[in-house]
C-alpha cells in the first residue's frame, strides 16, 4: 500500500481537507475559542445544532489551522458507521496493512490505536454516529487525541457539547455581504430577518444574488411571496430557480444518487456529458454552495448538503420522476465499477473514490430485495486485479458480499450494522423539507422574468450538459427486437422492464444482453449481466432457469480465469442439476468444474470431476461428450503426475476423435501424448507426437496451437541431442509469437533459443542480436539481462573471426526458418 496515497489519509494542507474552508465563520470567535479550549488540551469536544447552522465551517476553520501541525488533520465524513469502518478507514489512511486485510479488524483496534498515538492527528468526525460507538471509538483509539464529532443530535456518551445555534442579525448581515458584494442594508437587513438568521440559507440566497446579479432588494420581495416557516427551502427554491434547466437537472440528478455524492467522472457518465462540461457544471454548481467539492486522486469529487438532496429529491418524487432516475443512477454505477474492473492504478483510484456510492447502492438495492447489484459489485472488484487486497478494501467487499447473499442474521465477525438513517431525516429535525406544491415555485413574475434574462455563464454548457432520463422512453418496448447486438437498445427495453416490474421480460432482455456481450468478447460484463439473471430467477424461484444460468456464468468465470467463483457456481449447479434430473447440464457443469479446478492446480479433484462426467457420457452413449471428458481427463492426470495413465486415457480419446473426424482434437491430443512421453524421457517418441500435432495444427489453421507444437518440438529435440533441429524449432516459434505480438511469448522462446545457441561460439553474436531484442521489449527483466552479460562476457573471450557476422534483425531470423515450413 505504499505506492500511492489513500483519499482518506490525514490532510497536511487546507486544500486536502474533504470540505471547502471558505475562511474565517462569520460571528463564530465565541464558538472557535470554545473548541479549541478543549483540542489543545487534547480532549473531544462535540458540535451539534440544526443542519446547516455552520457546524462544518467552524470545524474546517480549526481544521485548517491543525493542516499545519506535524500530525495533520484526520477528517472522516461518517453515516452511522459502526467501528469496524472506522477501523479500516484509518487503517487505509496510516497503510496498516494488518487493519485492512483483516476479515476482523475489531481484533486489530491495537494498531489502530497505535498508529493515531504515534502521529497525533486532529480527528474530525463529520456525521451521524451512534453513542455506543462513539464512546468505545474515543475509549479504545482516541484517548488523549484532539477529537471533534459533528452531528445534528447529541451524542449522548461524548462532552462537553457545544450547540450551533443561528447568526445574530449583524453578522448574519456581514455574512451575506460578503458572498454577494452586495450593499444595500435595508434589503439585506430584511433578507436575513426572512431567512431566520440560518447560516446555510443565507449563503445560498446570497450565493445566488451574486451569480444572477440581481438586486437583493428583490429577493427580499420573492421571498415574501413564498410560505413562512421554512428558511432554508424558501432559500433553495429561489437558488434553484436561478439555475439554467441544465444545471437544474445536473442537480436534480446529484440528489438521485445513493450516497448524494460522486466524482467528476461519475457525474459525466451520469449526465451523459464529456468531463470537462461535467466538471465546469459542478464547479458552477458549487461555487453557488449547492454542492460541495474537494479533491479524490486529483478529480473533483462533489457532494451534496443533506438539506439540498432532501429539497431536490423532494422535486422528483412529487413529479414521480425520482424512481426512474435512481434506476439510471443504479445502472451507471455499475457501469462505472465495470469499466474500472481492471489491474490498473489509475482504475483502482477510480474504484476507490466511489466505494461509498458502491455499498450505499448495494444496500439501498438488498433493504428492497434486489441483490444483484451487490453481486455485480462484488464481481468488478473481485476482478480488478489486487485492488482488494492492496487498497485494503477487505471490509467493504465482505460487506458487499453480504448485501449480494440475502442473510438475515448478522454480519459475519461484525456485530449486526445499523441501519443507515434516511438522509432526509436530517432535514426533517430541522424542519426544513415541505411536501412541493406549485405555490412553492409560485415565485414572483418580477423575479422569475429577472432570473431568465440573466442566465449567464451556464447557457454555455446548457447543449452539452443533458439530462436525459427521458430519451430512454423514446424508444417502444414493442418495436425492440431482442435478436440484436445493439446494446443501447436492450439497455433501453431493460430500464422499461424494470419500470414495469416485469421480471420475465428483465431475464428475457438481460440474457439478449449478455448473448450480444459474449458475441462482442465482453465476457466480464456479461457475468455481471448474467448475475443479475441469476438474481431474477432465484426471486422467481425458477429452478430450471437457475441451472441454466449457473452453466452460462461458470463457462464464463472459467474463461476469464474467475476459478474459485466458477468452483462455487459449478459446484451449486450439479447438486441442483442432480435434483432436477437433468443428466445433460450436469455432465457439462462436471467438465466445467474440472476446467476450473485445473486452473487452481487441483489435479486430484479435477480427475474426480472429469470422470464422472465421463461416466455420465457413457450412461448416454453421448460419443462426442466422452471423447472430450477423455481429452480434459488426460490432462488433468498427467498434471497430477501419471503420465502412463494419460497416455492410457488419450489413446482412447484419439480412436474416438478419428472416428469423430475432429482433426483439431486429434491433433490436441497428439500434442499431450507428446508431452507425456517427455515426461517420461521417451524423446524419440514425443518428437513423433509433436511432429504429427504440428502438421495437423498446420492443416486447421491453429496458429496457436502450431506455436505450442513448435516450442515442444524445440525442447524435445534439445533433449534428444538434435540441438539443429531444436535451433529451427524456436526460430520457427518466434515467428509466429512476433506474429502474435505477445511480448511475454517472444520474450520466452527468445531466451530459449539464446541459450542454446549460446553453446557455440560461432553463433554468439546472433544470441545477442536476439537477447537484444528482448531487452527492447522488457528492460527490466533480470533473468533476460542476467543472460545479456553473460553471452557479451563470451564474445569477449573469442577470437572476433570465428563468430557468424549478423545482418538483419531478429525477426527476420525467425521468418526465413518459418519460410521451411510453407514451402
Amino acid at each position: 500500500m505504499s505506492d500511492f496515497v489513500s483519499h482518506e489519509a490525514p490532510a497536511r494542507e487546507v486544500a486536502a481537507l474533504p470540505v471547502l474552508l471558505t475562511g474565517k465563520p462569520v460571528g463564530r470567535d465565541t464558538y472557535l475559542a470554545r473548541v479549541y479550549a478543549q483540542l489543545k488540551v487534547n480532549q473531544p469536544v462535540q458540535l451539534t445544532g440544526a443542519a446547516g447552522s455552520g457546524k462544518t465551517q467552524i470545524a474546517a476553520a480549526l481544521a485548517g489551522a491543525y493542516t499545519q501541525q506535524p500530525g495533520g488533520v484526520l477528517w472522516l465524513t461518517v453515516n452511522r458507521a459502526p467501528l469496524e469502518e472506522l477501523l479500516v478507514r484509518i487503517g487505509r489512511a496510516y497503510n496498516l496493512r494488518d487493519v485492512t486485510s483483516s476479515e476482523n479488524p475489531l481484533a486489530l483496534v491495537g494498531s489502530v490505536a497505535s498508529a493515531l498515538m504515534q502521529h497525533k492527528p486532529l480527528l474530525v468526525l463529520d456525521g451521524a454516529l451512534d453513542d455506543t460507538v462513539a464512546a468505545e471509538f474515543i475509549s479504545k483509539c482516541a484517548q488523549g487525541l484532539p477529537l471533534i464529532l459533528i452531528a445534528d443530535t447529541h451524542i449522548a456518551t461524548v462532552q462537553p457539547v457545544i450547540e450551533v445555534l443561528p447568526l445574530d442579525p449583524q453578522p448574519a448581515a456581514v455574512l451575506y455581504k460578503q458572498i454577494s458584494g452586495e450593499s444595500d442594508d435595508a434589503a439585506i437587513a430584511e433578507v436575513v430577518q426572512a431567512l431566520a438568521y440560518h447560516p446555510f440559507a443565507i449563503t445560498l440566497l446570497a450565493a445566488a444574488a451574486r451569480s444572477s446579479k440581481q438586486p437583493t432588494s428583490l429577493y427580499a420581495k420573492a421571498l415574501a411571496q413564498l410560505p413562512a416557516g421554512s428558511a432554508v427551502n424558501n432559500a433553495l427554491t429561489i437558488a434553484f430557480k436561478s439555475l439554467s434547466n441544465a444545471l437544474q437537472g445536473l442537480l436534480l440528478m446529484m440528489s438521485a444518487t445513493y450516497g448524494g455524492a460522486a466524482s467528476a467522472e461519475m457525474l459525466s457518465m451520469l449526465s451523459n456529458a464529456p468531463l470537462e462540461t461535467a466538471q465546469q457544471a459542478g464547479n458552477i454548481l458549487a461555487a453557488q454552495f449547492l454542492l460541495e467539492r474537494s479533491q479524490r486522486y486529483g478529480s473533483p469529487y462533489y457532494r451534496l448538503h443533506p438539506l439540498t438532496r432532501a429539497f431536490a429529491q423532494n422535486i422528483l418524487r412529487n413529479s414521480n420522476r425520482l424512481e426512474a432516475l435512481q434506476a439510471k443512477v443504479r445502472d451507471t454505477v455499475l457501469a462505472y465499477a465495470q469499466k474500472y474492473s481492471s489491474a490498473d492504478p489509475t482504475a483502482h483510484n477510480r474504484l476507490a473514490a466511489e466505494m461509498e456510492a458502491f455499498l450505499a447502492l448495494a444496500k439501498t438495492q438488498a433493504d428492497e430485495g434486489e441483490r444483484g447489484p451487490a453481486n455485480q459489485l462484488v464481481l468488478a472488484l473481485m476482478q480488478a486485479g489486487d485492488f482488494v487486497k492492496v487498497r485494503g478494501y477487505v471490509y467493504e467487499l465482505l460487506r458487499l458480499r453480504y448485501f449480494a447473499s440475502g442473510m438475515t442474521t448478522a454480519f459475519p465477525a461484525y456485530a449486526a450494522p445499523t441501519p443507515v438513517r434516511p438522509i432526509v431525516e436530517d432535514a426533517e429535525e430541522d424542519e426544513a423539507v415541505e411536501e412541493e406544491s406549485d405555490e412553492v415555485f409560485a415565485v414572483s413574475a418580477v423575479l422569475d422574468e429577472a432570473l431568465m434574462d440573466a442566465a449567464g455563464e451556464e447557457d454555455e454548457i446548457d447543449e452539452e450538459l443533458i439530462e436525459d432520463t427521458g430519451a430512454q422512453e423514446a424508444v417502444a418496448e414493442s418495436e425492440i427486437e431482442l435478436n440484436t447486438d445493439n446494446l443501447p437498445m436492450l439497455r433501453a427495453a431493460l430500464t422499461q422492464a424494470r419500470q414495469r416490474g416485469d421480471k420475465d421480460r428483465q431475464i428475457a432482455v438481460l440474457n439478449a444482453i449478455g448473448k450480444a456481450q459474449v458475441d462482442q468478447q465482453m465476457e466480464n460484463e456479461a457475468i455481471a449481466t448474467y448475475s443479475e439473471v441469476l438474481n431474477l430467477y432465484e426471486s422467481k424461484d425458477d429452478d430450471s432457469g437457475v441451472l441454466e444460468t449457473l452453466d452460462t456464468l461458470s463457462v464464463l468465470m472459467t474463461k476469464t480465469d474467475n476459478s474459485q467463483a466458477a468452483v462455487l457456481h459449478a459446484t451449486r449447479g450439479i447438486k441442483l442439476a442432480e435434483q432436477l434430473d437433468d443428466a445433460d447440464t450436469r455432465m457439462h457443469m462436471l467438465m466445467t468444474l474440472g476446467d476450473a479446478r485445473q486452473q487452481l492446480g487441483e489435479s486430484g479433484e479435477a480427475i474426480r470431476a472429469y470422470s464422472q462426467a465421463l461416466e455420465i457420457a457413457r450412461k448416454r452413449d453421448d460419443k462426442q461428450n466422452e471423447a472430450l471428458s477423455l481429452f480434459k481427463l488426460g490432462y488433468a492426470q498427467l498434471d497430477n503426475g501419471e503420465p502412463e495413465t494419460a497416455i492410457a486415457t488419450w489413446e482412447q480419446a484419439l480412436t474416438m476423435f478419428r472416428e469423430q473426424r475432429r482433426r483439431e482434437y486429434e491433433g490436441r491430443v497428439l500434442g499431450g501424448l507428446g508431452t507425456a512421453n517427455a515426461e517420461l524421457e521417451r524423446w524419440s517418441e514425443a518428437i513423433n507426437y509433436h511432429s504429427s500435432a504440428l502438421h495437423i495444427a498446420r492443416e486447421v489453421d491453429d496458429k496457436e496451437e502450431e506455436a505450442l507444437q513448435l516450442n515442444n518440438l524445440g525442447h524435445a529435440s534439445v533433449e534428444a541431442g538434435q540441438l539443429g533441429q531444436a535451433v529451427l524449432r524456436y526460430r520457427q516459434a518466434l515467428h509466429l509469437a512476433y506474429l502474435s505480438g505477445d511480448r511475454e511469448n517472444i520474450v520466452t522462446t527468445i531466451v530459449d533459443l539464446a541459450r542454446l545457441l549460446s553453446r557455440s561460439a560461432r553463433h554468439l553474436t546472433v544470441a545477442e542480436l536476439l537477447i537484444d531484442d528482448a531487452l527492447r521489449l522488457e528492460p527490466t527483466a533480470r533473468d533476460v539481462r542476467a543472460l545479456k552479460d553473460r553471452i557479451s562476457a563470451q564474445i569477449g573471450g573469442v577470437d572476433q573471426e570465428t563468430l557468424i557476422p549478423v545482418t538483419g534483425t531478429a525477426q527476420d531470423y525467425a521468418a526465413n526458418a518459418y519460410k521451411l515450413l510453407e514451402g
